[in-house]
């Protein structure tokens, strides 16, 4: 079984990314279940109903959100029948749609978890890894493949080597920047700090340079924009993972430019 994940999708380039390369990335890595982080796809930050159902009509089987996962409120509107879609598991009196969701491929049972870290994060959340354990103590037999929210390399680490062996990938999202630490861990588990970001790479994390130096360093007002034209990348990883012992056999790291 081999399952593709792509890193955080950064608004309309990183849609566009996404759809230029989504059909040559499966049929060169032979995915059979594609995930995405799509948290920051609709003008960088947040999930539109439109762009959900974008990225389902691409072939998208599961979509992950973040810390952003509320910033269009119109979620509240339609996640509960967005069937593909996995907000943060360990939120606060949030219980619309789910943290975790299972799907089926081939009679294989695929479960995608998605949780919020809390070093340096902003959430108040339910500690991730005690989240985690209760959906792993009821659901054993399955490809596990966690998505990790978090600003601190080492919570995701910490994270990795606890749940080693009991589900096969701890994936990091959030930074935006890809870290060179993919390995498998020695109980089975599949393990990246963060596996980077979709859109533009000439950008401050995908968003145009100029608007967040005039921002940050610069005291001006307004929003971080993205930008009309730009270089276009795609970053994740491949991970494959054994049917019988559900635990991750390789992981590929996939760091490429996409051609308009």
């Amino acid at each position: 079984m081999n399952i593709l994940f792509l890193g955080d999708v950064v608004g309309k380039r990183g849609m566009l990314a996404i759809e230029l390369s989504l059909p040559s990335l499966i049929k060169r890595y032979k995915a059979d279940f594609v995930i995405v982080n799509g948290e920051n796809a609709t003008h960088g930050k947040g999930l539109s109903a439109s762009d959900y159902d974008f990225f389902v009509s691409l072939g998208v089987d599961a979509i992950t959100l973040g810390n952003h996962w509320h910033s269009k409120p119109q979620i509240d509107d339609y996640i509960a029948k967005a069937e593909h879609l996995i907000r943060p598991l360990n939120l606060f009196h949030y219980h619309q749609g789910s943290g975790s969701t299972a799907f089926m491929y081939n009679g294989l049972e695929i479960r995608v978890t998605n949780v919020l870290g809390q070093s340096f994060m902003r959430e108040d959340v339910r500690e991730p890894l005690l989240s985690i354990k209760s959906v792993i103590n009821n659901n054993n037999n399955c490809i596990h493949i966690v998505d990790f929210h978090g600003e601190s390399t080492s919570e995701k680490q910490i994270a990795a080597y606890t749940l080693d062996g009991r589900v096969a990938a701890v994936l990091g999202t959030h930074t935006h920047v890809q870290t060179n630490d993919a390995r498998i861990l020695p109980n089975g588990t599949a393990f990246m700090c963060d596996v980077g970001m979709c859109g533009d790479p000439d950008g401050v994390i995908g968003f145009e340079k100029s608007s967040v130096i005039n921002r940050i360093v610069l005291g001006q007002k307004g929003q971080f924009q993205i930008a009309d034209s730009s270089r276009l990348m795609v970053n994740g990883v491949l991970i494959e993972v054994d049917e019988k012992t559900y635990k991750a056999k390789t992981i590929t790291v996939i760091n490429e430019t996409v051609e308009e």
